[in-house]
């Protein structure tokens, strides 16, 4: 092609044919900055293209952490609803002076729920690093932002305040002074039953994990609610 114009270059130029020859070179000129404009176009779509890839196989990687998200948040509900009834268990024969019986061993091992919340959060911290703009969708990229950076930070923050403190300095030492065996979620056999029924500060222990175990329910409730939408909205972002 380059000796092709190069001829016709030298064809004018021998027949003294000057503003063709000019005119000639303007026009190969022009198709010389087409070609370049039409050659950056197609590296620039090929970048958008693997841009594009990127950030769906991010997306799909991200559903697959909050699916496994979801599944502990679950496993944590039903370890707050189990602690809940067993604290009532125990606090109706708390507040009824009933006698003791073997049942009530399970309900003792099940008097705190034992639960520590560690969201699955590997993609977002390598989005966070290197750039959460590769979501392009923003309402997207909020969500996932406030879910990770606000909802469950507050969580955990909230969860080391109100339980982990509460375990250690009430539920621990209770369940040390008050119970020779300890089998989690199996059998805990207290000392003395009857001494432990007539505690008045065991009763507010107890109220307590109840109140804080049915927030920490509620919350977390809220938590799948927000899984599921944020979900959703990846997979309709995928699907485009």
């Amino acid at each position: 092609m380059i000796k092709f114009f190069r001829k016709i270059r030298q064809k004018l130029l021998a027949e003294n044919k000057i503003s063709k020859y000019l005119l000639y070179a303007v026009g190969e000129i022009i198709l010389v900055v087409i070609g370049i404009l039409i050659a950056l176009q197609i590296n620039n779509w090929n970048e958008i293209n693997k841009t594009h890839i990127i950030e769906i196989n991010t997306l799909k990687e991200l559903r697959s952490d909050l699916e496994q998200n979801r599944i502990e948040i679950n496993g944590h509900i039903t370890a707050l609803e189990n602690c809940v009834k067993s604290n009532k268990v125990i606090l109706h024969y708390m507040e009824n002076k009933l006698p003791y019986n073997d049942s009530l061993d399970f309900h003792f091992s099940t008097l705190y729920p034992f639960i520590a919340f560690a969201p699955v959060q590997t993609t977002f911290d390598n989005l966070s690093q290197n750039g959460i703009k590769l979501i392009s969708n923003d309402s997207l990229r909020n969500q996932i932002s406030k879910l990770y950076g606000n909802e469950f930070e507050a969580f955990r923050v909230f969860e080391r305040t109100y339980f982990v403190e509460h375990y250690s300095n009430y539920i621990k030492p209770m369940f040390i002074k008050e119970f020779e065996t300890f089998e989690v979620f199996q059998s805990v056999k207290p000392k003395n039953y009857e001494q432990f029924i007539l505690n008045q500060e065991y009763k507010q222990v107890l109220n307590f994990t109840v109140n804080n175990s049915q927030t920490f329910i509620a919350m977390q409730s809220r938590y799948i609610e927000i899984v599921d939408s944020l979900i959703i909205n990846i997979d309709n972002e995928i699907a485009d």
